[in-house]
């Protein structure tokens, strides 16, 4: 059976940070629904009444313009598919899923609350086919974590954690400061320029209910030819790189019509170098009041001295 190694859950940690520090302070202040609110996608913004609701590029415009009036949410991702076994490996400098078979994700949950305002959060992950099952909390600059079969979690600063994974991610880190919604922002509107660059456009399918509201319903068409020569061209001459291609891939986006800020979205891809995956993510229950407390001392594993 394949197993995850120890900084998988690092990996995981690091997701919390980047979803919590995101928005964190330094942002314009929050579109705030009634307290206690379920399911409710936020009150109507200014970015929701500028959006042209004929156009889906000023639907996704306005829905990044959104970003900065987040208090709090509820995020749910779902994956199913399989990464190859050579794929593995790769990525992990030989060592990583070398003869341990394809990993299968079908099963894969993560799902969790943030609080943007205190810059707060609790994940929970579950891989079955691996079996991994963890949790993660984040609460006054310090990350909490477990991974069965552990049942007490261990502590670190967010600092040393920011650190750990500087290098070890494909994309930066952001940390916790007013300069960190700009650099996410600065990042969205190179992709952007990028996408618009490369030919990618965006069509209007039509209203779905998400969480039992409206939302536009989007599909961004993807230039495989052009991400196939990116990628080979970053392949450059080096006779070490994999011959990977993308042999299929999906974007498909729902905004809420209420508010403009993102309800869902779904990535599928398939390679037959790395393999097949499909991935939803569901954000709902925006700006509801959010509870995120550090776990007792009972269940932290003492510092070691």
């Amino acid at each position: 059976m394949f197993r995850v190694p120890r900084p998988a859950i690092s990996l995981l940690a690091g997701f919390v940070v980047v979803i919590a520090s995101a928005c964190s302070s330094g942002v314009a202040a929050p579109t705030v629904v009634a307290a206690g609110a379920t399911g409710a996608p936020g009150a109507p913004s200014s970015a929701a009444s500028a959006a042209n609701p004929t156009d889906p590029s000023s639907i996704i415009t306005a829905a990044l313009s959104s970003v900065s009036a987040v208090k709090s949410f509820h995020i749910e991702i779902d994956a199913s598919g399989s990464v190859s076994e050579a794929a593995m490996a790769s990525a992990g400098g030989g060592a990583l899923g070398a003869g341990k078979g394809n990993l299968k994700l079908d099963g894969t949950t993560i799902v969790g609350d943030v609080d943007v305002a205190n810059q707060a959060a609790h994940i929970t992950a579950a891989l079955p086919t691996v079996p991994l099952n963890a949790d993660v909390i984040l609460v006054g600059g310090i990350l909490y974590y477990k991974m069965a079969p552990a049942t007490k979690y261990t502590m670190m600063s967010l600092g040393s954690l920011t650190g750990a994974l500087t290098g070890a991610l494909p994309v930066a880190v952001p940390t916790p400061g007013a300069s960190a919604m700009s650099g996410v922002t600065d990042e969205l509107n190179q992709l952007r320029a990028q996408m618009d660059q490369a030919g990618v456009t965006a069509t209007l399918v039509g209203v779905d209910q998400i969480g039992g509201q409206d939302a536009n319903h989007i599909s961004v068409s993807i230039p495989i030819d052009k991400i196939n020569a990116e990628i080979a061209a970053a392949a450059g001459s080096a006779s070490s790189a994999p011959n990977v291609q993308i042999d299929s891939a999906s974007v498909d986006v729902w905004i809420y019509k209420s508010s403009s800020r993102l309800a869902k979205i779904e990535l599928k891809g398939a390679s037959s170098a790395i393999g097949s995956i499909d991935l939803v993510v569901t954000i709902t229950n925006y700006d509801a009041a959010v509870t995120i407390t550090a776990p007792a001392a009972s269940e932290i594993i003492p510092a070691k001295k």
